[in-house]
């Protein structure tokens, strides 16, 4: 009894430890470049114009300082940041990580932008097509990515999905959008 009682325990744990880490988590290798004042300063003395502001670049770089990616933002007076969160994966061939870049744009609800990264165990990075969604109020569905080792992931299939949040913001249920299939060098659109 003493031993069922200890596997159960040992069980729940390992459980909730291999959820924590089928999420994204905040990146400790990773960082994005900020925007200087000098940029920010130019932008607002050229607005409004009757042409649009350049887009203004931010980046993505390693640790070593290296630049990996680049974002263009376009609206600077609605923009409010971008994060950085990578997932470890394990069940998508020659896939070692994807990095999620999401930049959020308010007006009177939140626009959500995601780029997402694979990282490919030689380092070569691999853009998917971006998601994004429209956030006002409550727990509204969202628009996202869902890989291998994720809840509702399938094997070397990357599903564009609409994710339905219960009340504490978490996953409940998804519907599928699109299904991508991975040979581990490129991803395809499944009909």
């Amino acid at each position: 009894m003493k031993n069922s009682f200890l596997i159960i325990i040992l069980m729940t744990f390992l459980n909730s430890f291999s959820q924590e880490s089928k999420d994204f988590i905040k990146s400790e290798q990773y960082y994005l470049t900020e925007i200087d004042s000098l940029t920010i300063k130019k932008y607002w003395e050229n607005f409004p114009t009757e042409n649009s502001p350049e887009p203004i670049s931010i980046y993505l770089k390693n640790n070593n300082g290296q630049s990996l990616y680049e974002i263009k933002i376009s609206e600077l007076e609605f923009y409010r940041g971008t994060t950085v969160k990578i997932l470890n994966v394990d069940n998508l061939k020659n896939v070692e990580q994807i990095i999620r870049l999401k930049s959020v744009y308010d007006t009177c609800c939140s626009n959500y932008y995601s780029t997402y990264l694979l990282k490919t165990k030689d380092g070569n990075l691999i853009e998917l097509p971006e998601s994004e969604y429209l956030h006002c109020d409550g727990p509204t569905p969202i628009t996202e990515y869902r890989f291998p080792n994720q809840k509702f992931g399938i094997k070397n299939q990357i599903l564009l999905t609409k994710s339905i949040l219960n009340e504490n913001y978490e996953v409940e249920s998804i519907k599928v959008i699109k299904t991508y299939s991975w040979n581990g060098k490129t991803f395809e659109l499944k009909k």
